[in-house]
């Protein structure tokens, strides 16, 4: 084990380290992170208008409050794409030290020139007039691989022309608003500019567009691996758990690299679901793991209600009780860092595996439709077990996260059992060479 931990500790933690620093990947999950408040308050007007309870959902239909419930969401995560690019070119501007509203100001304009407009008919009858408007379809989560790029490649020519010096400068005597907007005027039409020329050659190929063209290669091939892939998704657990197992925040790392497909995917049966339907297109999403990790890597809510109520060493009962309340909530650094289990080659067996293995299960039961598929609501990080289930797929769901915290606190026993016993031995330890100077005194 030993060796073990210096051959990763040398090329793995480098590694993970570049692209926890990466400035491209930071900037994109910042940019989730900064839309994140609305999409969650979409989603919580999603559900409060589709709960389960047909009498619920009848009398919000016949007063009309069905369609009143229904615009958060359309407006927050139907537009993710729209929140998002501008969001991501911000953070990117920040972590190259240029400031990010110019930047991500005019990516959002270039988006638009991108997505361009379509043209709907006002009825279905045959005389209806035709009304030219922005296309929706890539808006949402269709657009969303789009966005990332369009802004990530926007962003840096941003940054790029800035740093170059190419900015109109005004006397220091010009106030500091207007100042700034003359600054970002060249800028921001290169960016506009490229994207019209990126625009019009895209219109010259079969795809039509710079959307449909991104979707198509690259979106809809990476949505169809990942999000039936069990196989990808285990492989990502193991190597979170492994980062973490070194102490660096394996969530953050590997999430920068599967947020942006998983997203998606989550949005994709957050629309079916809203549509009405009863069968989700994708299990494996970013909520899916929220079905059976509780309390953290290596789902740790298990190990601190043992910890607290079983432990017989001092050690392990304090810190159980101290970690249990904030574990309810996802945190488990108290644990990580306090028994600790990070570079503790006792704990490495069931920090690799116990998630994984129950990734497993989840995922057979849900495919087989024992166990409802979450709906993708955008719910906080923190909503503790059962009541997530609840959320995302009603009682069956919160029955299954039950069953998954019973699951953890089985396989999390043994190894509790024989650090429990290793801590008491040295508290007894301890305790007798305190007691043998007052003996050797009398």
């Amino acid at each position: 084990m030993n060796a073990f931990t210096s051959w990763m500790d040398k090329y793995l933690t480098p590694v993970a380290a570049k692209i926890g620093n990466n400035k491209y990947l930071k900037a994109i999950s910042s940019g989730f992170i900064a839309v994140m408040a609305a999409t969650i308050v979409g989603s919580m007007f999603t559900l409060l208008g589709n709960l389960p309870i047909t009498a619920w959902t009848e009398w919000l239909a016949a007063t009309g409050l069905s369609k009143l419930l229904a615009l958060p969401g359309q407006c927050t995560t139907d537009l993710i794409a729209v929140y998002a690019v501008f969001f991501i070119a911000y953070s990117l501007a920040r972590e190259l030290d240029v400031d990010g509203v110019g930047a991500g100001l005019s990516v959002l304009v270039s988006f638009f020139i991108v997505t361009g407009r379509a043209t709907y008919f006002a009825t279905a009858a045959t005389d209806a007039t035709a009304v030219s408007a922005l296309a929706t379809t890539y808006l949402g989560a269709k657009g969303l691989f789009a966005a990332m790029l369009i802004a990530l490649i926007g962003g840096r020519i941003y940054v790029a022309v800035v740093k170059a010096g190419w900015v109109i400068k005004l006397p220091d005597s010009v106030p500091p608003n207007v100042a700034s907007s003359f600054s970002s005027l060249i800028p921001a039409s290169i960016v506009i500019v490229f994207f019209v020329i990126v625009t019009g050659l895209c219109s010259l190929t079969s795809y039509g567009s710079l959307h449909n063209m991104v979707f198509t290669i690259i979106q809809s091939n990476l949505m169809k691996f990942m999000g039936n892939n069990v196989g990808s998704f285990i492989f990502f657990q193991l190597m979170t758990n492994l980062l973490w197992f070194f102490g660096l925040h394996g969530g953050n790392i590997v999430g920068s690299i599967t947020n942006p497909i998983y997203t998606p995917l989550s949005l994709e049966n957050l629309a079916a679901y809203q549509a009405g339907q009863t069968t989700m297109p994708y299990i494996i999403t970013g909520a899916l793991g929220k079905t059976f990790i509780f309390g953290g890597v290596g789902s740790m809510f298990g190990l601190a209600i043992l910890m607290a109520f079983r432990a017989k060493s001092k050690q392990y009962k304090t810190l159980g009780r101290l970690a249990l309340p904030t574990t309810f909530f996802f945190i488990n650094e108290p644990l990580l860092f306090g028994i600790p289990i990070v570079l503790n080659p006792f704990f490495f067996l069931p920090l690799m595996f116990i998630t994984p293995i129950l990734g497993l299960i989840t995922y057979f039961v849900m495919k087989i439709g024992l166990v409802p598929i979450p709906h993708g609501l955008q719910i906080p990080w923190t909503t503790p077990p059962v009541i997530d289930g609840f959320l995302q797929g009603g009682w069956g769901l919160a029955l299954w996260e039950f069953i998954m915290v019973l699951a953890s606190i089985a396989m999390w026993y043994p190894f509790f059992k024989l650090g429990d016993k290793k801590a008491l031995e040295e508290e007894m330890g301890a305790m007798s060479e305190a007691e043998r100077p007052a003996a050797d005194n009398k």
